[in-house]
């Protein structure tokens, strides 16, 4: 049923209800890409009936899905098994604030995700591109480390919009490696050197204790092709013909 806007109903709604865009006390669209089969999930429940409800599954993620929509979505089917913990709120979760609200779920990760050995990590920290510098905040490390890494694989054959989607649905680890050291906040962003065609993506020079006697190695054998598409922000979306004659951005 619709709710005609401006009604009581409307305004109670609008109020009072719970948005599904972020994560949030009770669970919300937390987007942890290690949630996956065999995940334990403990959510507080602070309505009658608790209303359970799963959606938005991703085939592979980056953490920070940074690009806002750019896992790469899926349709499937979820097996849940729940039970209850009478009083388990007030047994396992200690509220960080003025009201018992102010609790958050606590999961046990399962034994499927992606392993990888070798990685390439960029560090960012919380001073922004203009150079000004913001106290110990992680979002703009995690921006600076997720920038850091769009330069630097833009060298090899991708376009600065194509690392960008990549960071977003490839398996890459973000992390806040420092968050006490004032005024700098440290994030750093990992990348599996195992997506690559070649695992010597990560062979910058001669770095390392034993500099004097590594090789100089080239980077990852990328072909970079004259048309790719190009993201802009003047409206202007490449249009492709598919093989019915219909037009489609």
């Amino acid at each position: 049923m619709q709710i005609q806007e401006g009604t009581a109903e409307w305004h109670k709604i609008a109020n009072e209800a719970a948005r599904t865009i972020p994560g949030r006390e009770n669970g919300g669209n937390c987007d942890i890409k290690n949630l996956s089969k065999g995940s334990k999930v403990y959510l507080p429940v602070f309505v009658e009936g608790a209303n359970l409800s799963t959606g938005d599954m991703h085939f592979s993620q980056g953490d920070g899905e940074i690009s806002f929509c750019g896992a790469i979505e899926m349709s499937g089917f979820l097996e849940l098994k729940c039970e209850i913990i009478r009083g388990g709120m007030k047994e396992y979760l200690t509220p960080v604030g003025p009201t018992p609200l102010h609790v958050s779920p606590i999961f046990e990760i399962g034994p499927v995700e992606p392993r990888f050995s070798e990685w390439l990590v960029f560090e960012g920290i919380s001073v922004d591109e203009s150079g000004k510098q913001h106290f110990l905040d992680a979002s703009v490390a995690y921006k600076r480390a997720a920038l850091n890494a769009i330069e630097y694989l833009s060298r090899f054959g991708y376009s600065k919009e194509q690392v960008y989607l990549l960071l977003s649905c490839c398996p890459c680890e973000g992390r806040i490696s420092g968050i006490v050291d004032s005024p700098n906040a440290v994030a750093t962003l990992a990348i599996p050197t195992a997506i690559f065609d070649q695992h010597n993506i990560s062979s910058i020079g001669n770095v390392g204790y034993k500099a004097k006697t590594l090789e100089r190695r080239p980077g990852p054998k990328l072909r970079r092709l004259p048309d790719l598409v190009r993201c802009s922000n003047d409206g202007n979306i490449p249009v492709t013909q598919d093989q019915s004659g219909t037009a489609a951005p």
